[in-house]
């Protein structure tokens, strides 16, 4: 096993292609690039590892990765916007972390993402609407956090997206049943007591109920 920190001028070496430092012990921080990174640096693998600290913004330097797996670490605090700049991003592991505050809507900026798992974090808010405009993406997995709100109806018009977990989380309000939501059943939203829909029971108070259309944020516009 390696241990200590990732060097400093690690990302910069000018022939680097991938980095895979998975199941180790290294600890300290993701360093800081500034503006010297490989031009062909396509993945960074640092899964499973006791890695801690806050992502700096300088991340979005990394405009030719394609896998970014952090996934297994001690990351802390928000998920910088600057990550909407990896525009090649295909894949991105963030789960089993510490990561805090709202879901950056700059990640709908990296339209090839076809792989997003953010799960057993402790963010909060809401899904980002945005996300809908990522047309390729066919996971995404939210569970165990701390978000909140209504899951966004026009997620019934991403017609790639085959696999979704919402689960163990606050969100509230209606869950269509209609468009991509039919390929989706109970297990992908199970923990989320102030859910309702077609296999999660019928509404409360008339929550999500015709009566209130505000609850179901953007499904009239994706049907």
């Amino acid at each position: 096993f390696l241990n200590g920190s990732i060097p400093k001028g690690l990302f910069g070496l000018p022939k680097l292609t991938q980095v895979e430092l998975q199941d180790n012990l290294l600890t300290g921080g993701f360093p800081e690039t500034y503006d010297h990174v490989a031009v062909n640096l396509g993945q960074i693998s640092l899964s499973n590892n006791q890695l801690s600290g806050s992502l700096p913004a300088s991340i979005g330097n990394f405009s030719g990765v394609q896998k970014l797996l952090l996934d297994g670490n001690k990351f802390s605090g928000s998920i910088p916007p600057e990550i909407g700049k990896l525009q090649q991003l295909s894949k991105i592991d963030f789960s089993s972390n510490k990561f805090s505050g709202k879901i950056p809507p700059e990640i709908s900026k990296c339209r090839l993402l076809t792989f997003v798992d953010l799960s057993r974090n402790q963010l909060s808010g809401d899904i980002p609407t945005e996300i809908t405009g990522m047309r390729i993406l066919n996971y995404l997995n939210l569970s165990k956090n701390h978000l909140s709100g209504s899951i966004p109806g026009s997620i019934a018009s991403m017609q790639s997206l085959t696999s979704v977990d919402f689960s163990y989380n606050n969100f509230s309000g209606l869950v269509p049943g209609t468009g991509q939501f039919s390929y989706f059943n109970y297990t992908s939203f199970v923990g989320n007591p102030d859910l309702c829909g077609p296999y999660l029971g019928p509404c409360k108070n008339g929550v999500g109920g015709d009566s209130h259309p505000a609850h179901l944020r953007g499904l009239s516009a994706s049907l």
